[in-house]
């Protein structure tokens, strides 16, 4: 989207209430009239609704509802209505050799998955469902352990710098937003021992949900964008804007590691300096979140002192 496009969207967004007149449209982007009408016949064409009165301008109703499968198409995102479940899909297309950085999203997923099997929310045309499919061939798999944190960092990064939302990460995989869960992250691997055939990152993204969108016994944990701030987004500019910054983020890790996401991480985390209970194979441990290591390991301190270093396991 360009930017004089976005800037008027923006203020659309901002006026919800009242119609913005294409003089003040105009003077404020050193535009011309016309061209501001351009650029609103676009957005209707993408499927925003906006109403426009003679002598007083414009005003937005609606947001697209559905993302838009034209501008997705041939940008390597596959996408669909409905499926049972991104990553899913995304490893039946991996293995037909789909190459690197290619996105499977859908509308909506019946059998969306979360962590230790659990089922991820998904409803149709109202958050990003998406996998993205990662082919790091010079990595082994303990060297793309860290890809979850990684992510989380990506993405907590988009939305303070881009949308001063303070998304905060919980280690390992939770995206949380004023203390509710705004997101979710399931990594899965293929390879051997010594190097990785291809990673599956899925993402869930609470996006325009409304309270009553959510189960009632999630209304108390989980949250959206539109909740926490107010205002509907079009899901195919986030998706897009969320695509690229993964690309660059992967292509540095692919490189450098964790190291160059390590105090973004710190930044943005919500577990490091707190009394924490941590679900894992070894059973409950109860303690200190200390620290987290370039391998993404969270340091755990019990109550005797001893130090406990888990590299997979759930906060609950």
């Amino acid at each position: 989207m360009s930017e004089s496009k976005e800037i008027i969207l923006n203020e659309l967004r901002k006026n919800r209430e009242c119609y913005l007149s294409g003089d003040r449209l105009s003077q404020g982007l050193n535009i011309s009239r016309a061209a501001v009408w351009k650029h609103i016949r676009e957005l209707r064409q993408k499927g925003y609704s906006i109403d426009a009165i003679p002598r007083q301008g414009y005003r937005l109703i609606r947001e697209p509802v559905q993302l838009d499968a034209k501008e997705l198409e041939g940008s390597g995102i596959y996408y669909y209505q409905s499926l049972d479940s991104t990553n899913t899909t995304a490893r039946k297309l991996a293995e037909e050799g789909v190459p690197n950085y290619s996105i499977v999203v859908a509308e909506q997923q019946i059998q969306g998955r979360g962590r230790r099997g659990r089922e991820w929310f998904s409803p149709k045309s109202s958050g990003l469902w998406f996998s993205i499919i990662l082919r790091p061939y010079e990595l082994s798999p303990s060297q793309a352990a860290p890809v979850t944190l990684v992510t989380s960092a990506i993405m907590a990064n988009i939305f303070n710098n881009y949308y001063e939302l303070p998304v905060k990460i919980k280690w390992p995989n939770d995206l949380l937003l004023r203390g509710k869960k705004v997101g979710g992250i399931l990594t899965e691997l293929k390879g051997e021992l010594d190097q990785v055939e291809y990673l599956i990152v899925g993402v869930g993204l609470n996006v325009n949900q409304q309270l009553e969108d959510f189960p009632k016994n999630l209304r108390k944990i989980a949250t959206s964008l539109y909740l926490e701030d107010n205002q509907y987004y079009n899901r195919t500019d986030l998706l897009l804007k969320i695509r690229d910054s993964m690309v660059r983020g992967f292509n540095l890790f692919f490189t450098e590691g964790f190291t160059p996401f390590y105090l973004p991480w710190k930044e943005h985390n919500s577990t490091l300096g707190r009394v924490v209970t941590l679900s894992w194979q070894g059973g409950i441990l109860q303690g200190k979140a200390l620290h987290i290591t370039l391998d993404g390991s969270l340091q755990i301190q019990d109550n005797r002192g001893e130090i406990h270093t888990i590299n997979y396991g759930e906060l609950i």
